[in-house]
């Protein structure tokens, strides 16, 4: 959406200045999005939420900008960029921050984040290319794709927050004490997210 907003609001009929100008509240209020959802977030100790229910208000937006007729309706299309992006940056944000909660020892996620931000950034370059002009202003296969990647976020999520239960229900069969007797602390530390005294965050 960086790339081709601007674009999308000259489609409704903007001149490129105005369409830039137009872009700023939408990601003003992705700021203010993505400022609320790492606050609560951190309050509540979960991440698995603040992932799924921002991706989910984008796939609204996503599924508005398919469903409008942009021509008739600029102001409508222009209001469903809202929800992609308030949805969108909390999202890549709390997936950031579940990685690096969730892998150890500090080798191991400083490898874990490099991969994740290396996709991330191969995404920036998938985007800018799904946009095509000759299918302006609707953009089925931009906003199409859209909707299919958010549905498996969502979905990915949820099954890897059950990986996470079950696997802290299952550590959560022993003790301390018992865990202690069996490995020593350094033994535990080179174990990092496969200790049996390590819980996942979810």
């Amino acid at each position: 959406m960086t790339f081709t907003a601007p674009q999308i609001i000259v489609n409704l009929g903007y001149e490129a200045a105005e369409a830039q100008l137009l872009t700023i509240p939408i990601y003003v209020g992705a700021l203010l999005s993505l400022l609320v959802c790492a606050y609560l977030a951190d309050r509540f100790k979960t991440r698995w939420q603040f992932i799924v229910y921002p991706y989910s208000v984008a796939l609204i937006g996503f599924i508005g900008l398919l469903a409008v007729p942009q021509s008739r309706l600029p102001g409508l299309t222009y209001f469903f960029l809202f929800p992609v992006t308030m949805g969108c940056y909390p999202g890549v944000i709390t997936v950031v921050s579940w990685v690096a909660n969730n892998i150890a020892p500090s080798s191991k996620r400083a490898c874990g984040m490099a991969l994740s931000l290396m996709m991330a950034n191969f995404g920036g370059a998938v985007g800018s290319n799904i946009f095509l002009a000759n299918e302006a202003p609707r953009y089925w296969t931009g906003y199409g794709l859209g909707v299919g990647f958010l549905v498996l976020a969502v979905g990915c999520t949820i099954f890897l927050r059950e990986v996470y239960v079950r696997e802290n229900r299952r550590r959560d069969q022993y003790t301390e004490e018992e865990v202690r007797l069996k490995y020593t602390e350094e033994e535990l530390l080179d174990m990092g997210d496969a200790s049996p005294l390590y819980r996942y965050v979810y």
